[in-house]
């Protein structure tokens, strides 16, 4: 018995790749076509909040370790999204944040823990210091998050710690 996909194989065969592309099959580039995106939910829209992104993935792309290996090998800043933050038993705020993602890098691994704590209490200080200049209000706080390659997560921050234990599973 046939079933129906062997019985489309050989037009599909015969039907040029150039025509399949024509069809729809090739991705749009709507910068390319005078196009807003359709969905900016996945991108930042505020130029003033796109400059201050890229001058944190900047700034955190040249941190180094002593021996000047780069603490992170890679920083994503994703676009604001609401959080809801836990004040007390069962009572909930929800906040805009924006998340700030370091994965760590070479110069890491060779960094004992106090050094690895001042370093991502620097890294949030210098966030939310940038974030604070935009002049939002109210104004945008980080949600930090510094993960392994591999990622498992080692802080995730709304706020310093102010027992100064930022970095969690790593030794």
């Amino acid at each position: 018995m046939k079933t129906i996909a062997h019985s489309f194989r050989p037009v599909l065969a015969t039907i040029p790749l150039a025509s399949l592309i024509a069809l729809g099959c090739e991705p749009r580039n709507a910068a390319k076509d005078g196009l807003p995106p359709a969905y900016t939910s996945n991108q930042i829209t505020d130029p003033a909040l796109h400059e201050a992104a890229d001058e944190i993935r900047t700034w955190a792309t040249q941190q180094a370790s002593t021996d000047q290996k780069p603490l992170y090998s890679r920083v994503e800043v994703l676009p604001p999204v609401p959080t809801v933050q836990p004040y007390g038993v069962g009572v909930f705020q929800q906040e805009v944040r924006l998340p700030v993602i370091l994965t760590t890098g070479p110069g890491w691994t060779g960094m004992k823990l106090p050094e690895k704590e001042a370093a991502v209490a620097q890294a949030f200080r210098h966030i939310s210091e940038r974030l604070q200049a935009l002049n939002h209000k109210p104004v945008l706080q980080p949600t930090l998050t510094v993960q392994t390659p591999q990622g498992m997560e080692l802080a995730w921050m709304n706020q310093l710690d102010p027992s100064g234990k930022n970095v969690h599973g790593d030794e």
